[in-house]
C-alpha cells in the first residue's frame, strides 16, 4: 500500500472512531435530556396539595414547633445550670454553673422574641387555613351540582392559587381567599380595611395586583383563554357600591359567594 493511501486510510479510521464516540455520548445524554424535558413540563404544570387549608396547617405546625423549640431552649439555658447545682452543690462546680447561668441569661432574651414571632406567624397561617376550609364548605353545593374545584394549585411563577373552579358550562374562576376579620371598602380602585376607629388603612399587599398575576399564570399552565378572578373574604364584611369588577377582578364575601357565582354563570350562558 502506498504512503498516500495509508495516510488516507488512517484518517478515515480516526474519523470513524470520532463518529462512534460522538454517537455513544448522544446515547448517554439522550435519556437525561428526555427526563429533564419531562421535569420541566411537570414544573410548569400546577402541582396540587391534598385539600383546602392543608398546606397552611402544615406550615403553621412547623412554625409552632420552631417557636416551642426557642421557648424550651430559653428556659433550659436558665434553669439547667440551677438544677445541676441543686443536685450537686459542690464548690468546684459553682464557677462553671455561674458562667453557664450568665450565658443563659444573655441568650434567653434573644430567643423569646424570635419564638413570639414564629408563634404569631403560625396563628396567621391557621387563620388562613380556616378561611380556605370555610370556602371549600360553602362551595360544596356547587360541586354536587356539577361544578369542578381544585384547591391549592402551586405554580412556580405565583406560588399558590387557593381555588380553581369551573362551571358545567365552562366558565373558569380562580379565588384568592383572605381571612381578615375587618370591613373592606373601596377607595378609588384600591381595597382598604376600615379600623375600629373608622379610619381606612391599607392592607399589607395589593390583592388585586396579586390575583392578576395568578390569572396570567393559570391561563398559561392550564391553556385557558378566559379566567374570572375573585378575591374572597371569608371573615370580612365587604361594602362596595356595585358588583362590577375592580381592576379586572370581583371582590366578594363568603356569605353571598355561591349566589354571585351562579349569577355570573347564568350571565355567561346568555351571551
Amino acid at each position: 500500500m502506498s504512503l498516500g493511501r495509508r495516510k488516507k486510510e488512517e484518517g478515515r479510521r480516526k474519523k470513524e472512531g470520532g463518529r462512534r464516540k460522538k454517537e455513544g455520548g448522544r446515547k448517554i445524554i439522550r435519556p437525561f435530556l428526555i427526563v429533564n424535558y419531562k421535569c420541566i413540563g411537570e414544573f410548569m404544570q400546577p402541582q396540587y396539595n391534598e385539600g383546602a387549608g392543608k398546606r397552611l396547617r402544615r406550615q403553621a405546625q412547623q412554625l409552632r414547633a420552631q417557636a416551642l423549640y426557642r421557648y424550651g431552649a430559653a428556659t433550659g439555658l436558665v434553669l439547667l445550670p440551677l438544677l445541676v447545682y441543686a443536685v450537686a452543690p459542690f464548690a468546684p462546680l459553682f464557677f462553671f454553673v455561674a458562667a453557664a447561668l450568665l450565658i443563659g441569661v444573655l441568650i434567653a432574651p434573644l430567643l423569646i422574641p424570635e419564638g413570639n414571632r414564629f408563634w404569631k406567624t403560625s396563628k396567621m397561617y391557621y387563620q388562613g387555613a380556616c378561611g380556605e376550609e370555610k370556602t371549600q364548605q360553602v362551595l360544596e353545593p356547587l360541586i354536587h351540582s356539577g361544578w369542578i374545584a381544585e384547591y391549592n394549585l402551586r405554580l412556580p411563577q405565583v406560588g399558590d392559587i387557593d381555588v380553581w373552579l369551573r362551571s358545567p358550562k365552562g366558565l373558569n374562576f380562580i379565588f384568592d381567599v383572605k381571612s381578615h376579620s375587618t370591613v373592606v371598602v373601596l377607595e378609588g380602585d384600591v381595597l382598604k380595611r376600615q379600623s375600629y376607629d373608622g379610619k381606612l388603612r391599607d392592607f399589607d399587599k395589593d390583592f388585586l395586583a396579586q390575583i392578576a398575576k395568578q390569572v396570567t399564570a393559570i391561563k398559561k399552565a392550564k391553556k385557558l383563554t378566559k379566567v374570572t378572578p375573585v378575591v374572597v373574604f371569608s371573615d370580612a364584611k365587604v361594602i362596595l357600591r356595585n358588583k362590577k369588577k375592580i381592576r379586572g377582578a370581583y371582590v366578594m364575601e363568603l356569605g353571598n359567594l355561591v349566589s354571585r357565582l351562579q349569577e355570573l354563570d347564568r350571565t355567561y350562558q346568555s351571551r
